[in-house]
């Protein structure tokens, strides 16, 4: 016996912890909003998640989960949250354990997600990854968990004709402000020269950082032959690897802001940025979801699951390289599928995304 879809008021959307996969998820949850207009869709996510989200048309309302923070506290306090809704659809889009629990717990009515990490027997519907889903892009796993909502709430996959889906973000107008000022306070002038962003660092891995000499030789030749103001970003974890460029940068052209942001400030700053140059990172997917020019730097990860997709988006990567792809954080030997790219190399395909 089918649900009563009408009975669908209440959707808890359980978001990921990532800022890349919270962006790839963006086709996804568009999907839940044209599929459950009546419904009232709350998102719970942890806060750099939720900023990412400010002003969505996608949810009636986002609470930070603050796990991190507040450990066990935030746990209990998130089942009590979730109970009090009275929610009748839980859709997990975080993989964990935890995230099937709180739903659980939270006595959501249904709960839609993947069956990994021994936590099938918490899910009301489940669905399986197998060999099918290797080398398809991590958006259509989203996809694939509102889909089966679908089916199981009105009987069909009720999108199924949606086969190319681009992940989308819209800067708002207070995100947008919030770049602006920061420009007045550092007296940097985004209209008169190009104004490319750098991303040296990885929050969670250092396979997939590009020597930072190589950012150095690349912010060096921007600045020179491209009259560039150069705007290094990442988060705090990652301002080390800013550092160390800034250090390499003769000229006085770049501006190191990682861990100076707040995410309102961020996508306002992608938004006006003619260009992002980045490692595999979470803001890489934001600036090719904003539409902007972005050339990611790929080594260990696999750009046929998770590469930043968009308009205006490309990729750059040494060929020949045996062991890449290998998804290891710490690279066991010379680190060649990055030492291999040059910056010469990286240098070009900017000037042509910038062209």
């Amino acid at each position: 016996m089918q649900p009563d879809v009408n009975r669908i008021e209440r959707i808890l959307v359980r978001g990921t912890n990532w800022i890349g996969d919270a962006v790839m998820a963006t086709p996804a949850l568009q999907r839940i909003r044209s599929s459950f207009r009546e419904s009232h869709i709350t998102l719970l996510a942890a806060p750099r998640i939720t900023g990412l989200f400010e002003g969505s048309p996608f949810f009636d309302e986002i609470i930070e989960y603050r796990r991190r923070e507040g450990g066990v506290r935030a746990f209990i306090e998130a089942v009590k949250t979730i109970r009090a809704r009275r929610f009748d659809l839980a859709v997990l889009f975080q993989n964990a354990f935890e995230a099937a629990l709180l739903a659980w717990l939270g006595g959501s009515r249904l709960r839609i997600g993947f069956d990994e990490q021994a936590r099938g027997f918490l899910l009301t519907h489940k669905l399986h990854r197998g060999p099918e889903h290797r080398n398809r892009h991590q958006v259509h796993d989203y996809l694939d968990i509102v889909a089966e909502c679908e089916r199981v709430c009105f009987g069909h996959d009720f999108h199924s004709e949606n086969k190319k889906p681009l992940p989308s973000l819209t800067a708002s107008r207070s995100q947008q402000n919030a770049a602006r000022a920061l420009f007045q306070s550092l007296s940097l002038d985004s209209s008169s020269h190009p104004l490319i962003a750098l991303n040296a660092g990885a929050t969670n891995s250092r396979a997939k950082c590009w020597p930072e000499d190589r950012f150095a030789a690349l912010a060096e030749r921007l600045i020179k032959e491209l009259n560039a103001r150069i705007i290094l970003i990442g988060a705090a974890s990652e301002r080390d690897y800013a550092e160390r460029v800034m250090e390499q940068v003769k000229t006085r052209c770049a501006i190191n802001l990682a861990g100076r942001t707040s995410m309102a400030e961020l996508i306002g700053l992608l938004d006006a940025c003619d260009l992002l140059v980045s490692n595999d990172t979470g803001p890489a997917h934001i600036a090719a979801a904003l539409g902007r020019p972005t050339l990611t730097i790929f080594g260990p990860t696999n750009e046929f699951e998770t590469a930043p997709t968009g308009s205006r988006a490309e990729l750059i990567r040494a060929e020949g390289i045996k062991c890449a792809r290998c998804m290891l954080r710490d690279c066991p030997i010379d680190h060649r599928c990055m030492t291999r790219i040059s910056a010469d190399e990286v240098f070009e395909r900017a000037r042509a995304l910038l062209n």
